[in-house]
């Protein structure tokens, strides 16, 4: 530990929440599993002290560390209070300061935030179902699209519902899988250079992503579409 470092250990009963190395640039984690402050301790190159023997409100410590992340002018001035406040100049031993945690006596719910996590998770559910039906809907589509052009087209506005679900859900693998049924509602249409386009990028995001289910269906939209371009090689053929 440099001489500008100090190390903060945030414990309660035996547990340790935070072992952190501040310093002016950075705040660091540690492990986890360091000596308690009741416990012997032979490294003479520390100088430990406990900050209250009680124990400081969890929230307030909380606090502190998150400010202490964020800004790097409050850690600075924290590091200049603990040395002012034990007098303590680093030479060869590093400070160490013990907080222990106590349970507040007032706790408090953050309502707003309670609200705002609700309304995701139902927003996230309600997006989850649609998209299922609309899995099976754009699949039945899809199948007649074989025969029919507009079921086809109509498969093809399904995959594009479902591509703006997944872009607000924020799934990038599902966003690709959309793409790949819309690749193949343009391929029913007979757009097979557009398909073919969207295929290979979305197989290129397959390898990276090392998904083998979205390798396997763009294989069988790209057998699909070597298929359809032997069937029109062989219908111009005299």
């Amino acid at each position: 530990m440099e001489g500008s470092e100090i190390r903060i250990i945030v414990y309660a009963n035996n547990n340790i929440f935070d072992n952190l190395i501040v310093a002016p640039s950075h705040i660091s984690s540690c492990s986890k599993d360091y000596a308690r402050p009741d416990s012997a301790n032979n490294e003479l190159k520390y100088v430990c002290f406990k900050l209250n023997q009680r124990g400081l409100n969890s929230y307030l410590v909380s606090k502190y560390v998150y400010t202490m992340k964020r800004s790097s002018y409050y850690r600075q001035s924290s590091l200049n209070m603990w040395r002012e406040y034990y007098k303590f100049k680093v030479h060869e031993n590093s400070l160490v300061i013990y907080i222990k945690l106590r349970m507040p006596k007032v706790q408090y719910l953050d309502y707003k935030w309670n609200e705002r996590i609700t309304q995701m998770a139902l927003e996230r559910r309600e997006l989850d179902h649609a998209m299922s039906w609309l899995s099976t809907l754009g699949g039945g589509f899809s199948a007649l699209g074989e025969t029919f052009e507009h079921c086809a087209e109509m498969a093809g506005k399904i995959s594009v519902r479902q591509l703006q679900l997944a872009l607000r859900l924020g799934d990038a693998l599902l966003v690709a899988r959309c793409k790949l049924w819309a690749a193949l509602s343009l391929l029913q249409r007979g757009y097979l250079r557009v398909s073919k386009n969207i295929v290979r990028e979305t197989y290129r995001l397959s390898i990276d992503k090392k998904d083998i289910r979205l390798q396997n269906m763009c294989k069988g939209v790209w057998a699909k579409l070597q298929y359809t371009y032997k069937v029109k090689r062989q219908l111009r053929k005299p």
